[in-house]
């Protein structure tokens, strides 16, 4: 018989190793009951019981993703995407210990499809990654949000118990929002983050072409922010995500 919840803890260990050191597990069909039809993980993989998280807090996974980088040149020089390439790579690498111990197993990401049909803050969401914030992105406790969710492991593998949403944890409630005055694009305000009004400002202006100035101001995980060098790296990514898939 298949123990399970040694392989996932095998899984996290395997992940935490390449910088993957936020994970959950979630029932798939919770997600698919609170989602449209046409963003349920059941359109993806029918067979499907439960969605495993993977998803990287604070600084640990740059640090990792540069040492990959140094000691591996040519895969540093094959894409300006590292941080996606590295993630499809290792999620990859560390899934196939589950294939020869279930029926059903798909990976999924949030940058590609078949992952871009689902709702990945959901999915964070109803594991305990973070809880949605005025900022239009997930604050965890500790990190704050400084989180980057990377991936789904979909399987057919089922729990007896899995990850919730955080109970008792409203961010933005009672703080001062300094989010709010520090955004160049004035796109967050108390009722959240105005996508159109950001887009059109990074597109205008190289302002935040390498820093989220609101992001920052963010009093929450304040010690576990980016560095300089990773942020302008998620910056530019975003930048020619917006260019390829939102211009006219």
């Amino acid at each position: 018989m298949i123990d399970i919840y040694s392989t996932y803890e095998k899984l996290k260990t395997l992940l935490k190793e390449e910088g993957f050191n936020l994970i959950c597990r979630i029932n798939v069909e919770e997600y698919d009951k609170e989602t449209p039809l046409t963003r349920r993980i059941s359109n993806i993989l029918p067979e499907a019981k439960s969605a495993i998280i993977v998803a990287f807090a604070g600084k640990e996974f740059w640090e990792k993703l540069k040492r990959f980088l140094k000691e591996n040149p040519r895969f540093a020089r094959s894409t300006e995407n590292w941080i996606d390439e590295y993630t499809v790579l290792k999620i990859t690498e560390v899934t196939a210990i589950l294939k020869p111990r279930i029926s059903k197993c798909k990976v999924v990401f949030p940058f590609s499809q078949p992952g871009l049909n689902l709702d990945f803050m959901k999915l964070g969401e109803l594991g305990g990654i973070g809880t949605k914030s005025l900022l239009g992105i997930l604050i965890h406790p500790t990190y704050g949000s400084w989180i980057s969710i990377r991936g789904a492991i979909l399987t057919d593998a089922e729990f007896n118990s899995y990850d919730g949403p955080l109970a008792n944890f409203t961010p933005c409630k009672g703080c001062q929002k300094p989010c709010i005055n520090a955004c160049p694009a004035k796109a967050i305000s108390l009722n959240g983050w105005n996508y159109k009004a950001c887009l059109h400002f990074r597109l205008s202006t190289d302002i935040c072409s390498s820093n989220c100035i609101s992001r920052r101001a963010c009093p929450y995980g304040m010690e576990h922010q980016y560095s300089k060098e990773q942020l302008a790296h998620h910056q530019r990514a975003i930048l020619r995500d917006v260019k390829k898939y939102w211009c006219d």
